[in-house]
């Protein structure tokens, strides 16, 4: 289910250091968490801490920091940030290089307009488990979505985004679920495959 992107400032009882590193905390099998992962890859954030938050295994510092258990989160010395948005444009504008963002204002419209929908309308269709009697319906679904993939380059145009991120996350969590299997159009087959040779895709989820 899709996180409605917030944010709250941090907790004067917690102490961090003042060149503490960010934390990203996680959920497992979550593509919305995946997606700020890779993020963090293409970053190559080298003081940055990625935490997975068990069910049902409170881990102590996310439960100080993040009383409402809201999955994914982040915090470094400046705050605590919830919602998969905030804290991907937030990443995005910490560690400036590689920018995935587009400097237009018009393109970074377009980059926030493919998030909102990403969230709100294709995270929910992998909701379920794999023999949800409704399956069939999420998967052509998702198979119009993809249809707004070009042949060539990235999502909305030359640049990588933060919206190609997304869908890498999104494909990825496709194939856990054993969507893999059945026929994609040739522009989302090799739209998938650009997606996998980036390096940072294979450190996330190929290592």
């Amino acid at each position: 289910m899709a996180l409605r992107s917030r944010t709250k400032p941090i907790d004067q009882r917690v102490k961090l250091a003042a060149n503490a590193g960010l934390t990203l905390y996680v959920a497992p099998r979550s593509v919305l968490s995946d997606w700020l992962r890779l993020v963090l890859a293409e970053k190559e954030v080298e003081d940055a801490r990625v935490e997975t938050v068990l069910p049902g295994k409170p881990h102590e510092d996310f439960l100080v920091l993040n009383p409402a258990h809201v999955l994914p989160a982040a915090c470094d010395r400046e705050g605590v940030w919830l919602g998969a948005r905030v804290i991907a444009e937030y990443l995005d504008e910490r560690y400036p290089h590689p920018p995935l963002m587009p400097a237009a204002p018009a393109g970074r419209a377009r980059v926030r307009m493919a998030l909102a929908a990403f969230e709100q309308e294709l995270v929910p269709l992998l909701d379920g488990p794999p023999n949800d009697p409704v399956r069939g319906e999420r998967l052509r679904r998702l198979r119009e979505a993809a249809r707004r993939i070009p042949a060539q380059g990235w999502l909305l145009g030359r640049e990588y985004t933060l919206a190609d991120c997304a869908w890498a996350a999104l494909l990825h969590g496709m194939e856990a679920q054993g969507f893999a299997s059945s026929p994609a159009n040739e522009a989302l087959t090799r739209y998938a495959a650009r997606l996998r040779a980036r390096p940072a895709y294979q450190r996330c989820f190929e290592q």
